[in-house]
């Protein structure tokens, strides 16, 4: 059952939750409605802190982190190896 809430709201939906369970936020009294207080209270906040980690992909086949691009090893636009040639 946590799945299937956890997968009911958007990203930016969780984005906007502050995990406090204050009465205008749909996730807390979702949770709240489901488990009660205190419980619907700890299960969303771990389900919060999951679906910032990005474990939580609303769509499936897509893999968490697709389509970020490693910054490693790269200097510049050019690859700092063209001004090095111009200057020799």
């Amino acid at each position: 059952m946590p799945a299937e809430l956890r997968e009911r709201f958007s990203r930016k939906e969780w984005k906007d939750c502050c995990g406090k369970g204050c009465k205008k936020c749909d996730i807390a009294q979702a949770y709240i409605g489901e488990y009660g207080r205190k419980e619907g209270l700890e299960q969303l906040n771990d389900d919060r802190k999951a679906v910032k980690a990005g474990k939580a992909s609303a769509k499936p086949g897509k893999k968490a982190g697709a389509g970020k691009k490693a910054a490693k090893g790269k200097k510049g636009k050019h690859g700092g190896k063209k001004k090095a040639a111009a200057k020799a």
